[in-house]
């Protein structure tokens, strides 16, 4: 078994879930997506995946969860069967076909508390999750996202923190790399760097949708004119509610609750941000693509949708599609 620094083992899961509960429970936890887009070849995950059998047609995301999980023995794997991907159900079966330990974990769509309170009971079971460490685990992870949430801020407020910067910090929250109390150490020290520097230029721009697989937007948005002030789904990877009740925490979590739940937090953010123009990624073969159409009816400014399907640079063609997007908002401004 792949060692941790709890000794336990390591809990990976598909998408965000009660990370409380797996640091309670003695387990380090961790995001397989994160591991996913950060390899150095994550190409062979995706490999690995269709070398099994799974289509070529499928998300790739899906694929290269796969392949990390058939490479790293892990303690269990919690699959989230509602509220996130369409094909999970069908990724834990065969993960439970393979021999992995699956664990299910479901955010119920119409965001009934006693369903989702039942849900993380049944999690907290599952995992052995001790009431008096979760206590204590809660007190690090609020004192955590804090410091994320004040990245969050200076992105947009002070304008001394880049999109790309605001992406890694927030996503990663998701697993706090798997130790809470470093992941806090490091963003306070981030913090005490990124307010000495100067403040930022650039088109304000929000970011909606997944997080990317390609390996290079953030970057390429800042060399051609324009700032990520806003990233949706990261934002909400980072839990920014104050709140000490763990149901109503995971409630007021937007993502795994379908478009009308996102719409109300994408529309305060934008006019609190000043943002300008809106880039809304999707994955190729993902479902949520289709939730385009909604967005572009609702929101009040300028939307570049683009798509991505494997993890490398963006392609020329999408690269002139942002440049275009960020001169069109340059020339609105003027």
């Amino acid at each position: 078994m792949t060692q941790s620094s709890t000794g336990k083992g390591i809990i990976g899961f598909t998408t965000t879930v009660p990370l409380e509960l797996i640091f309670a429970a003695g387990y380090e936890p961790c995001d397989l997506n994160n591991i996913f887009v950060t390899d150095p070849d994550p190409g062979r995950f995706i490999e690995r995946a269709e070398r099994d059998g799974f289509p070529k047609s499928m998300c790739n995301w899906i694929k290269g969860i796969y392949g990390i999980i058939m490479e790293r023995e892990m303690a269990g794997v919690i699959t989230v069967m509602e509220g996130d991907c369409s094909n999970t159900q069908a990724l834990a079966e065969i993960l439970r076909y393979r021999g992995v330990r699956t664990i299910p974990f479901s955010f119920p769509y119409d965001r009934d508390p006693e369903v989702l309170s039942r849900e993380i009971d049944k999690l907290k079971k599952e995992l052995s999750t001790d009431e008096e460490s979760l206590a204590e685990v809660e007190k690090q992870i609020t004192e955590a996202r804090s410091k994320l949430s004040e990245i969050d801020t200076m992105t947009w407020s002070e304008r001394n923190v880049t999109g790309g910067e605001n992406h890694l910090w927030l996503v990663r929250s998701s697993d706090m790399l798997g130790d809470v109390r470093e992941y806090t150490g490091a963003a306070g020290e981030f913090i005490g760097a990124a307010r000495k520097r100067e403040r930022m230029e650039g088109i304000p721009l929000g970011y909606i949708g997944v997080p990317p697989i390609v390996t290079d937007l953030y970057e390429f948005i800042e060399s051609v004119g324009g700032h990520v002030v806003y990233n949706e789904t990261q934002r909400q990877f980072a839990l920014p509610y104050e709140t000490a009740d763990i149901v109503e925490r995971y409630l007021l979590y937007t993502y795994p609750y379908g478009i009308f739940a996102r719409l109300g937090d994408i529309g305060r953010e934008v006019e609190r941000r000043g943002i300008q123009g809106i880039i809304h990624y999707v994955q190729a073969f993902c479902f949520r693509a289709i939730e385009d159409v909604i967005l572009r009816e609702t929101i009040p400014v300028p939307i570049l949708t683009i798509e991505g399907d494997l993890p490398r640079a963006i392609d020329t063609r999408t690269k002139m599609r942002i440049e275009a997007f960020i001169e069109m908002l340059e020339g609105r401004q003027h």
